[in-house]
């Protein structure tokens, strides 16, 4: 079984989410703009009216709500779609540290490989920082991130003056914001030919920081990044052992497992895993077996289905 590509289910997930986050950023502020270039469009302006917008199911008028222009509120909603986006992005990134963490737990717990002793740090800075609590509790050697710590840090500032501060700019994200560290970062990031980054808005203390949807991309693509290469080691500490076993407890032995449209047999389920969500070839459908029965663990899986699916009935 080649693991080259594969990617481990805590990268999956988050992945898929920032995919879609991205894909809700475009449309949200792409439909604004939208209504914006329709306002007013086919009648003089003296004959403009309020205008409506349909409400969906919400319960905000019957059936629509109504305004006298969209155009001057666009700054502000796009600076929302922004700032809520930032939110996001780093919630979904602590959720897969806390994933990446968990996979790395329960797997040592199964194997027998105990991790090593966890080094002291700053615990006001792990509460702040998972990304440098991961490398540290782990002792992984973080110089592969290193190039992307300055706009990570910026912008994890940035989210914490938007959900402590109401976006209010702290002397803190000034500061980083006006660094050497952070400008030579920004000028020296690695992106195909061509690619501009996006220039980061001008702050002022205790004013609101004018972010765009932008920015929010840009630190899902630092997350990102940083995620790739979390999920790579995890993977060279997973293996093939490792990368089966989870494939085999999310798909079917963890009490909130993933479902999936397979459930002919167990084997069936954990090759649909590693195909589909772990990027792992599995040319041979019965290998998983072996590998399980050598970790003890196929009796479990089989007895797991079972109680799953009782009235299944297995191809001979």
């Amino acid at each position: 079984m080649n693991i080259q590509s594969a990617n481990t289910e805590p990268f999956y997930k988050f992945l898929r989410g920032q995919e879609n986050l991205g894909s809700n950023i475009k449309l949200a502020y792409g439909a604004l703009h939208a209504i914006v270039e329709n306002e007013g469009a086919t009648l003089p302006q003296k004959e403009i009216g309020l205008i409506a917008l349909p409400t969906g199911d919400e319960p905000w008028g019957n059936p629509k709500t109504h305004w006298r222009t969209i155009k001057r509120r666009v700054p502000l909603v796009r600076e929302f779609i922004a700032q809520m986006a930032l939110v996001l992005v780093t919630s979904a990134f602590e959720d897969f540290v806390s994933n990446v963490i968990s996979e790395h737990n329960r797997y040592s717990g199964f194997s027998g490989k105990q991790p090593p002793p966890r080094p002291l740090s700053n615990q006001e800075n792990e509460s702040r920082d998972p990304l440098r609590h991961l490398y540290s509790s782990l002792q992984w050697d973080a110089k592969p991130i290193q190039y992307l710590l300055p706009v990570y840090d910026y912008f994890t500032l940035a989210r914490n003056c938007v959900v402590h501060r109401a976006g209010r700019a702290s002397d803190t994200l000034i500061e980083v914001a006006s660094s050497s560290l952070l400008r030579d970062c920004l000028e020296n990031w690695p992106s195909r030919p061509g690619k501009i980054l996006p220039q980061l808005p001008q702050i002022q203390r205790g004013h609101d920081t004018p972010f765009l949807p932008r920015h929010a991309i840009l630190f899902s693509e630092v997350c990102q990044r940083a995620a790739r290469e979390i999920d790579a080691r995890l993977l060279e500490y997973l293996g093939v052992d490792g990368i089966v076993y989870m494939a085999a407890y999310h798909g079917l032995l963890a009490d909130d497992r993933i479902k999936t449209s397979a459930r002919r047999s167990p084997e069936q389920i954990i090759n649909l895993m590693l195909t589909q969500r772990c990027r792992v070839a599995v040319p041979d459908k019965y290998e998983v077996i072996g590998i399980l029965k050598r970790l003890n663990t196929w009796n479990r899986c089989r007895s797991k289905y079972n109680k799953l699916f009782p009235n299944a009935k297995r191809p001979k």
